[in-house]
This record gives C-alpha cells, sequence and structure tokens, in this order.
C-alpha cells in the first residue's frame, strides 16, 4: 500500500477519535493501531490531568477495567499449564473459602474454573458494585466468601457477566501460587513481556505519568478518586500505557497463525489462543451499521474476551472497560494480525463502536486483511486434477482422486454432462488463483473466456486425501 494512502487512512483514524473524545466530554484520549508486531500508529489528545494541563502521551498510565480479565484468565491457563489445576475441577477444590458455600438449588453442578472464565458462574451482574470494592481487603473478601448467598441462578445455565466471579479466579491465583495475584501476574506474565509500566495498583504510577480519571454530570468535569488496588482487581484493575498496551496486543495476536517455530514468551501459542473460543452466548446477536446498512454480528465469550463473526472484518475479539473516571476498549483481529484499542479518561467512556468503525475504515484501506493461507501439497494436487478435468470436459481422468462418496453421491455421468455444458458455455480456462480455506478445503478460480469459474473443493482426511466434495459455480 503506498504511504500516502496509508498516511491518509491514519488521519482518518485520528478524525474518528477525535470525534469521540467531543462526544463523551473525555479530557483525554490515546488510541492506537496494533500491526505486524508494533504499535504502527498512535494518536493522543487532550489531558491527562485538567488541573496541571498535563497532556496525554504514549507513557500515559490508564486504568483498564474489564479489559483486565483476559490477562487474569491467561494467569488461571499458565497454572493449568503447569498441571496445577483443572478447568474442569470445582472451584472450591482452589478457594476453599467457598467449601461450605450452599449452592442455589440441590441439584445444581458444583461451579468450575471454567464456569467463572465464562461467566456462567450463577452469579448476579455485578458493575456497579464491584466498580467500587476494587480495594476490599483480604479478610473482608474471605468473609464475603464464606457468608455465602453468592447465586442469583443455577450455575452451567445461563451467561450473567460476573465480575465477582473473576475475583474468585483472583483468589485462586493467590491461593494457588502462594502469592497475591497481583505479584503472580506481574512476575508471570506482565516482567517477562517487559511491561514495566503496568501495574494494579494505581498510586505506584508516578504523578507525572498516571491519567486522573473524570466524570462528566451536569455540564461539568469531577475528579474521581482512584479505587485502590485489593481483592477485587483481577476483575478490572490493571493500570497500563499506550506502549505497554500496544505490546502486550501484539503478544497475543502473535499466537496466530497456529505454526512450528519454537515458542517464544511466557505463555504457549497454543494457550493464548484458547482465550478466543466461544464458550456461551451473551443474547441475541448484535447489530452494527456500516455505510447505512445493518449487519447482525454473532458474538459469543470466551475466556476474558468476546469472540465475533463480523460480515466485514471476519473473526473480530475485543472487549471492553469500564471504570468510574475511565473507559476503554480493545479489538483484535487474530487472522489479520491487527488490532486497535482506546483509552479515555471520563466514566464509563465506550469506543468499543468507534474501534468497530475505525476497523472497517482500516479495512476498506486494505490495513484490515485476513492473512493469506499456504496451500497445501494436498490441495495443489486436487486442484491440478480438477484443472485438467475442465479442460477434457469430463472427469474421467480424475477419478483416481475421488473420495468413495462422491460418485456414489452423484453419479459420473450426471457430473460429466453438467461439466460439459459449463466447458461449453465458458470456453477454455487456466487456474487463476487457489483460495485455500485451510489444508484441505478451498476454492479454485479459473479464467475462462466467458467469464470466471469456481470450484469448491474439500478433502479428505488421512495420508492420502481424496477429493470429497466437488461443485462448480458461475463466479
Amino acid at each position: 500500500m503506498e504511504a500516502s494512502a496509508t498516511s491518509q487512512a491514519y488521519a482518518e483514524f485520528d478524525a474518528l477519535y477525535e470525534s469521540f473524545a467531543d462526544d463523551v466530554h473525555a479530557p483525554g484520549l490515546a488510541a492506537g493501531i496494533v500491526r505486524e508486531g508494533r504499535l504502527d500508529h498512535l494518536v493522543t489528545r487532550g489531558v491527562a490531568d485538567r488541573q496541571s494541563g498535563r497532556l496525554v502521551a504514549a507513557d500515559t498510565a490508564f486504568r483498564i477495567a474489564s479489559m483486565t480479565k483476559n490477562v487474569t484468565a491467561l494467569a488461571i491457563l499458565m497454572l493449568r499449564d503447569d498441571g496445577r489445576l483443572s478447568l474442569e475441577a470445582p472451584i472450591a477444590s482452589y478457594v476453599p473459602e467457598l467449601a461450605e458455600v450452599a449452592l442455589p438449588t440441590a441439584d445444581s453442578a458444583p461451579v468450575t474454573v471454567r464456569d467463572l472464565l465464562t461467566h456462567l458462574g450463577g452469579m448476579v451482574s455485578d458493575d456497579p458494585w464491584a466498580d467500587r470494592i476494587m480495594g476490599m481487603a483480604p479478610s473482608e473478601f474471605t468473609a464475603l466468601l464464606r457468608a455465602g448467598h453468592l447465586f442469583a441462578r443455577a450455575p452451567a445455565t445461563a451467561f450473567e457477566y460476573s465480575n465477582l466471579g473473576y475475583a474468585i479466579l483472583g483468589r485462586a491465583i493467590t491461593n494457588l501460587s502462594g502469592r497475591p495475584y497481583q505479584e503472580e501476574i506481574c512476575a508471570r506474565l506482565l516482567a517477562p513481556l517487559g511491561l514495566t509500566a503496568t501495574t494494579f495498583d494505581p498510586l505506584a504510577i508516578p504523578e507525572d505519568r498516571r491519567a486522573i480519571g473524570y466524570h462528566w454530570r451536569d455540564g461539568e468535569w469531577g475528579e474521581e478518586p482512584p479505587e485502590p488496588d485489593g481483592e477485587i482487581g483481577a476483575m478490572g484493575g490493571l493500570v497500563t500505557t499506550a506502549n505497554d498496551y500496544a505490546r502486550y496486543m501484539a503478544f497475543l495476536l502473535d499466537a496466530w497463525p497456529p505454526r512450528d517455530a519454537p515458542e517464544s514468551g511466557p505463555v504457549k501459542r497454543a494457550t493464548r489462543r484458547e482465550l478466543v473460543l466461544a464458550h456461551a452466548m451473551p443474547g441475541p446477536a448484535n447489530l452494527r451499521e456500516v455505510d447505512g446498512e445493518r449487519l447482525a454480528v454473532a458474538t459469543a465469550y470466551g475466556y476474558g474476551l468476546n469472540s465475533s463473526a463480523d460480515p466485514r472484518l471476519g473473526r473480530c475479539v475485543h472487549h471492553s472497560g469500564g471504570l468510574p473516571g475511565f473507559g476503554s476498549n480493545v479489538l483484535l483481529a487474530p487472522d489479520a494480525g491487527v488490532g486497535v484499542f482506546a483509552f479515555a479518561n471520563v466514566t464509563y467512556a465506550s469506543p468499543e463502536r468507534t474501534n468497530f468503525e475505525a476497523a472497517t475504515q482500516l479495512h476498506a484501506a486494505g490495513l484490515w486483511r485476513d492473512r493469506s493461507v499456504a496451500v497445501s501439497p494436498a490441495l495443489r494436487i486436487a486442484a491440478e486434477a480438477v484443472v485438467q478435468a475442465y479442460a477434457a470436459g469430463h472427469l474421467d481422468g480424475a477419478q483416481t482422486r475421488f473420495a468413495p462418496n462422491l460418485l456414489a453421491d452423484t453419479p459420473l455421468a450426471t457430473r460429466n454432462a453438467f461439466l460439459a455444458n459449463l466447458r461449453a458455455q465458458f470456453g477454455e480456462g487456466r487456474l487463476e488463483r487457489i483460495e485455500p480455506r485451510h489444508a484441505l478445503a478451498g476454492r479454485l478460480v479459473l479464467a475462462c473466456e466467458g467469464g470466471a469459474v469456481i470450484c469448491n473443493l474439500a478433502l479428505t482426511p488421512g495420508p492420502s486425501p481424496k477429493i470429497q466434495t466437488l461443485r462448480f459455480e458461475v463466479g
């Protein structure tokens, strides 16, 4: 892509976030694009501190609230990888403070670690309450858990977003590691990634680098005192900078595509990819408006991240964060290796919609595209057989490449008649490209005299893959 076109796309990106900041009355904002393993572009706007007039910069630390959840989830998965925890085990196995807590019904299944990761623990949605008690002391949290009456419904029956569930996961990390979850996460995950400006304690950030949180009420800004670090912070306590968070996003994105290269970083690539697997449906499909068109977007929750099948952008992974004084969102495209994030220092500012708009603009500019998938040897061999069959106008010579089902499903004579008619209509052709979906399926695009002919292929598993699906259509 030409540099001028990229510059134009980034100028439009900047304008979009300038408008968002105005709309939500954010004193300050930082928004960035992560591509090719680095912070490729950053826009900062406004002030981190209204009293001093200090401007937002790349090293200004913002609270990212519930964007913390996937970090906590990674720490849980690291313990699982160590063999110290099972996702299917009852959470009371690792948090004995819950051992005597009664379940809501006699037939309720015990709450598992996975239930809490995916918000299927049966607890009430609790944002307003949890956002104001993050500094709870360990003894208070222990008393809260032991007192019971934690459930709104039976576990594993429905999705309901629970900060308390993630706070309990934090306690599990503390109990299993033998040190506060904050120390464990920083030592095993954040420090190895070089995230030296990221912490759970906002007061540990020097004042000249910390964004002050504000609310906008009755036409005026008011300062929000920072919630102190405490037992609830595993659900949303992290403080980070644009520079640090971009490095973390690059670390997540580097898990794709799966490959043979040596592992790097404190968490295996396969483990990072687990974060985005869909486990629980939060509700009906979201509707997203793009160029005046309303698009249905199916979304499900993984481990601390939402996964969406976006009709324009492909697979998207995202999560918002909101606290008194702050609002944030991250949007990642694992198959494209690109992502955007935004932090603002005003209460519950939600840049999710703006992030999707920015991604749509980047997609239109060619900067948000899925990586190409390599053509496997098996798919190439099958493609060659199909191209030869098209040139001949019949499939007789390709039968050695067919799976047993192919001609049983549709007889050879029927297939030959269709192909002969297609060949007569479109004339000679050549293979223009192979578009693999993965190693055993894809599309062939044939450039023919009368237009494009497309062939959809799917192969069988096994050491010698055969063609199990063969479908021609007009391009």
